[in-house]
């Protein structure tokens, strides 16, 4: 009989912790929902300038129209942007090119030398022609010399001329070649600073262009 009554009790006991248990969570539940709810409430205004308590894409909330300084700046940002995303495709298209012609350095080097090849073929046939107009200029030279007051014929000073002239215009020709092999020296070297990025590179290291917002 006493165990009976014992037994009654410990149940009446793990009755009443669960029913707290169950009010606990229905307070808690009770609280989050209407938080959860409110988080998507806004408070805007309509087309007439009352206040709306509504989700902020309700079609009520009236949203102002740009002021013409407004509009300006927003165009001209869209502008920005889309000069960016296009220059970006523009050296993404160039660098995948540049690659595909280059696949590896030795490919870069011979079409460097073949380059530079027949730049310097063409300075060893200025350098021969100088070497020849400086020998005859020689030759006058030592012309003159029969000549000590300077009465030279008119023939020997038009030789002198030519020949001076000719020299002058070798020198720049020689000139203008040493300057286009620096600048294609210059033009490989500025390639082989990229093709090294581009033949280092991994996927992770190739970031997309980013396009326009609306």
């Amino acid at each position: 009989m006493r165990a009976g009554r014992l037994q009654a009790i410990e149940i009446r006991r793990h009755l009443a912790a669960a029913a707290k248990i169950f009010v606990a969570c229905a307070l808690v539940a009770s609280t989050r929902a209407p938080m959860a709810a409110e988080s998507t409430i806004k408070v805007c205004k309509d087309a007439n300038g009352k206040p709306v308590a509504a989700d902020k894409t309700d079609p009520r909330c009236f949203k102002a129209p740009l002021t013409p300084d407004e509009e300006a700046a927003v165009a001209a940002r869209k502008q920005r942007e889309n000069d960016a995303y296009r220059a970006c495709k523009i050296e993404q298209r160039d660098l995948q090119t540049l690659l595909s012609r280059y696949p590896n350095q030795d490919k870069h080097d011979a079409a460097r030398r073949a380059a530079l090849g027949e730049l310097e073929s063409s300075m060893s046939v200025s350098n021969a022609r100088m070497e020849q107009l400086l020998k005859e200029r020689k030759r006058l030279s030592d012309e003159v010399e029969f000549y000590p007051k300077g009465n030279l014929p008119a023939k020997l000073r038009r030789d002198i001329d030519t020949n001076d002239a000719l020299i002058a215009a070798q020198a720049q020709a020689i000139e203008s070649q040493r300057l286009e092999a620096a600048q294609k020296n210059a033009f490989y070297d500025e390639q082989l600073v990229k093709l090294k990025k581009l033949w280092a590179a991994r996927p992770a290291d190739v970031l997309p262009c980013v396009a326009p917002r609306d």
